[in-house]
């Protein structure tokens, strides 16, 4: 008990520290949070290839790949802060960042594709790939380029309204959960939690999204369009795709008959289970912000 609430004391401890060095610099490169980010990343790709019982090279390999995926959106998202890069760069990594999106909305599918077929070989086959494991988990990388871009108000919200489904699945499912909503892939999840953990984050979105901006700044600001009803929608956009996202991870760990991707946080398990819920919000987030209009 003491040691879970050590680690626990010490990772909130430097997720705040994090935090606040990034926030004391307002419209500035969010380092301490995206460097944090990589490692999540990374060590979520980790538990994906030991889960589906990859052989070491294969692991290697594709921790190398993982290491290029994050080092790429860094740079993309350097360019989008405004920072100057070789031109031989300059040209194609937006849309490379997008492609890299694209991939890790894929995957995300490719999982959610096998939902229907409950645990099996078929999601513990995807676990073994990392052509599956590098964009699955690189799908919380794509949030580094916002943070670099400076973006930290808006990358935060996103977190918090994300979070805040699995608050209110959970708590909602305490207080009235009676049917199962997913059994074989999920058991402690219910139907009126699912209600607790779609209306939560919509109203969460209302005091976060409302007038953060998704690009620009000043007058050229784009904001939620909308107001607090568009933040809303937002929000319980975001709760269906978190939702999406977690039953996805669950049925990846059935199917790899683990509770937990890891052990490092105790009862909060792994890498994997801390971004579950950002598996694909990343990409859309990218994509959304790159618009435009």
């Amino acid at each position: 008990m003491l040691k879970r609430t050590l680690i626990g004391a010490t990772v909130l401890a430097v997720v705040l520290g994090a935090w606040w060095f990034d926030s004391s610099r307002p419209g500035s490169p969010a380092w301490a949070l995206a460097g944090l980010g990589a490692v999540l990343v990374l060590g979520s790709l980790h538990e994906v290839l030991v889960m589906g019982g990859s052989r070491a090279g294969k692991r290697q390999a594709g921790l190398a790949a993982g290491v290029l995926w994050v080092a790429l959106l860094f740079a993309a998202g350097w360019q989008r802060g405004g920072g100057a890069l070789p031109d031989a760069l300059a040209g194609w990594l937006q849309p490379a960042s997008l492609v890299l999106a694209g991939a890790s909305a894929l995957a995300s599918l490719a999982l959610l594709a096998q939902l229907r077929n409950g645990p099996g070989r078929g999601a513990e086959s995807l676990a073994r790939s990392p052509w599956f494991g590098v964009p699955y988990a690189g799908g919380v990388a794509c949030l580094l380029p916002l943070l670099l871009e400076g973006r930290l108000d808006l990358v935060l919200g996103l977190v918090l309204v994300s979070k805040s489904s699995d608050i209110g699945a959970y708590f909602a499912g305490k207080s009235f959960g009676k049917h199962k909503l997913a059994p074989s892939i999920s058991p402690g999840k219910t139907r009126e939690g699912l209600v607790g953990g779609l209306l939560l984050p919509a109203v969460v979105a209302v005091f976060l999204l409302g007038d953060v901006a998704l690009s620009g700044s000043g007058d050229t600001a784009r904001l939620v369009p909308g107001g607090w009803w568009g933040a809303a929608l937002h929000g319980l956009v975001l709760a269906v795709v978190t939702v999406l996202s977690d039953l996805g991870e669950s049925l990846l760990k059935r199917s790899c008959s683990v509770k937990d991707s890891g052990t490092l946080f105790g009862e909060a398990g792994g890498f994997l289970d801390l971004a579950d819920s950002l598996l694909l919000v990343g990409p859309l987030a990218l994509a959304y912000t790159s618009l435009p209009i």
